[in-house]
């Protein structure tokens, strides 16, 4: 079958980029074909795994990599010889150039989000004009402003039940029916999807329904030297002045990071951006202090920039616990 629109833009950009397409992802090549090979199918995709593995680095390099497209000036993102959606068949006939890189529509998930943020609601004062059950008294939601464009669902497993429900035709058939309108709104889009581990706090089982309906792609953190020169990297952009600071900071940084998320005793380990605020605050505190010597400076980066990201396996009373045993192991560090 042949694909059309959103599903062979990407098809036509995989198929000569290629894994180049990826190619500020720092990770395995594997990862990489296995996520080109969903998005060449023309199938959706969850990206899963723990928090700063580059889940929303990937799914912006995939959307930036599409082409311009000419769409009708609607909400709906008609094509301008195809005037299909109630603001183009009511007279809206302008054109624009929407940019490859604006061809995202993003959805951050949160229990606080309602029906209405995703399939959309009433205009007042089109509902006045033309009535509430006319089509076009309808604001689209953000799941309908993604025609033609990739639906990137960050952290899709923090929705609701409920929310996840209303996912489901839009994955299978490609279209949204909204409850009170006589009208099915086709929504050609891929959706790109990641999703914490489960035993995240705040997170919602995402249902067998949803989850057969995505091809699941398991991120994991990147190893050990691409961690260091994204470190590196980073601070070369944001703190140029730092850009001389040796390499072993970033490295003792890595590796403390990776000792914890090995631990048993820890619920919640550091992730890839604790890392990077802890390796920044190492090269601030060096620069305050530098008598007291990069061992020090990179044990004060971590204490701080750990001290809010890093839960142990058991709670308890004593809010100085976790303190007490990061610098029980920072003590370990030289």
């Amino acid at each position: 079958m042949t694909q059309t629109g959103i599903r062979a833009d990407l098809a036509r950009v995989i198929a000569n980029r290629g894994l180049d397409l990826l190619g500020p992802w720092l990770g395995p090549e594997q990862v990489k074909q296995d996520v080109l090979a969903v998005l060449y199918a023309g199938r959706h995709l969850l990206l899963e795994g723990p928090v700063g593995s580059g889940k929303t680095l990937m799914a912006s390099l995939i959307a930036r990599a599409l082409p311009d497209i000419e769409l009708a000036a609607c909400d709906f993102g008609c094509l301008p010889d195809q005037p299909v959606c109630p603001q183009c068949v009511a007279g809206n006939v302008a054109t624009r150039v929407v940019p490859g890189v604006q061809r995202m529509v993003r959805v951050q998930g949160s229990p606080d989000l309602l029906p209405e943020d995703l399939v959309g609601d009433l205009d007042p004062a089109a509902a006045l004009r033309f009535g509430a059950l006319d089509t076009r008294a309808l604001r689209p939601g953000r799941l309908l402003r993604a025609h033609r464009r990739i639906c990137f669902l960050d952290e899709v497993n923090r929705l609701s039940e409920r929310l996840q429900n209303l996912l489901l035709e839009l994955l299978e058939e490609g279209a949204m029916t909204i409850g009170g309108y006589d009208h099915r709104f086709v929504v050609d889009t891929v959706v790109v999807a990641t999703m914490n581990p489960a035993e995240y706090v705040g997170t919602e089982r995402l249902s067998e329904a949803l989850s057969d309906r995505f091809e699941r792609v398991r991120l994991d953190y990147p190893k050990p030297e691409d961690e260091v020169r994204i470190l590196r990297e980073r601070v070369t952009l944001t703190m140029p002045q730092f850009d001389r600071a040796p390499a072993a900071a970033a490295e003792a940084v890595v590796s403390f990071a990776n000792q914890l998320r090995g631990e048993a005793m820890v619920r919640t380990p550091p992730s890839v951006r604790a890392a990077l605020s802890a390796y920044e605050l190492a090269l601030t505190h060096y620069a305050l202090a530098p008598a007291a010597g990069w061992p020090a400076a990179v044990r004060s980066g971590i204490r701080v920039a750990f001290r809010g990201r890093v839960a142990l396996a058991h709670t308890s009373p004593d809010v100085d616990r976790l303190d007490a045993w990061l610098d029980g192991r920072l003590g370990e560090l030289t």
